[in-house]
């Protein structure tokens, strides 16, 4: 069982890539050679991140780039056939000190139902959660552009019709990303409130050292200088291009209430216009 766990679940687009790039050079938090492992939504069929014929490709990839034997070895064990189980995903993080959060970020982990959220405390002692959010319109049109660039449609992006633009957003999947109260509210179910904590991309942007230093400060870790040019770098970049108007009015028919929601609660960012 792992001693102390630390659950990446923000929201796509919200700046978790951004976050993991940060944190990896923390004394006290370990990442696996693979960032998102995507253990407990393969369970609830999210996908087949964790088809075995990728896990194999990614060994190989880890060969063919030369990795050190010790990443090797790990890609053996990840890419071992047969059943993936509780102790397969603890044996991931064999020989992380008791006292190191062993870390597992994945978007998919907002939107798991409350069943799967479950499975998570199985395997972990201690478990934090980072929920980060971005305005809620901002998000869901850097998700768009996402969607086609990563099916290696991005030119297509600023020709698509309304009429696939209004298909694609009402995608239950797609559409659940979008759902911040209902996520947040199912990790809280789960994990209690004093061990979520919801960070923003708008701070992480205006004020990365005090986002990061509030995010050791919940972990109750070590404080650490973090490099000004890594915090203020972007990833995974999306073409710049501005939000249709038409497209603006149809997205926000559907945003209006999830608005109103965060307003009621108190968890919408100061900076956010609705």
């Amino acid at each position: 069982m792992i001693d102390n766990l630390v659950i990446g679940a923000g929201a796509m687009k919200a700046g978790t890539t951004w976050l993991y790039k940060q944190l990896d050079v923390h004394p006290n938090i370990h990442f696996t050679p693979e960032k998102e492992i995507h253990y407990f939504s393969y369970n609830e069929e999210w996908g087949d991140k964790l088809d075995s014929r990728d896990r194999n490709r990614r060994l190989n990839r880890a060969i063919r780039r030369d990795c050190a034997e010790k990443v090797i070895q790990w890609y053996k064990h990840y890419a071992q056939p047969g059943e993936l189980d509780d102790q397969w995903y603890c044996n991931l993080f064999n020989g992380v000190p008791d006292d190191v959060y062993c870390a597992d970020f994945s978007n998919q982990y907002s939107l798991l139902e409350e069943e799967s959220l479950e499975q998570i405390k199985k395997v972990a002692k201690n478990i934090k959660v980072i929920y980060t959010l971005r305005e809620p319109l901002e998000r869901l049109w850097s998700h768009v552009k996402f969607h086609y660039k990563f099916n290696g449609q991005e030119d297509r992006v600023d020709n698509i019709s309304i009429k696939a633009f209004r298909r694609l957003i009402e995608l239950s999947w797609f559409w659940k990303n979008a759902e911040y109260v209902a996520n947040y509210d199912r990790l809280v179910n789960v994990f209690g409130e004093s061990n979520v904590k919801l960070f923003y991309l708008e701070d992480f942007i205006a004020l990365p050292q005090n986002s990061l230093w509030c995010l050791e400060d919940f972990l109750a870790i070590q404080h650490i200088e973090f490099k000004d040019e890594a915090a203020k770098k972007k990833v995974n970049k999306t073409k710049e291009l501005a939000m249709p108007s038409q497209w603006q009015r149809i997205a926000m028919i559907k945003l209006r209430p999830q608005y109103q929601a965060l307003s009621d609660r108190g968890l919408s960012h100061p900076s956010w216009h609705c």
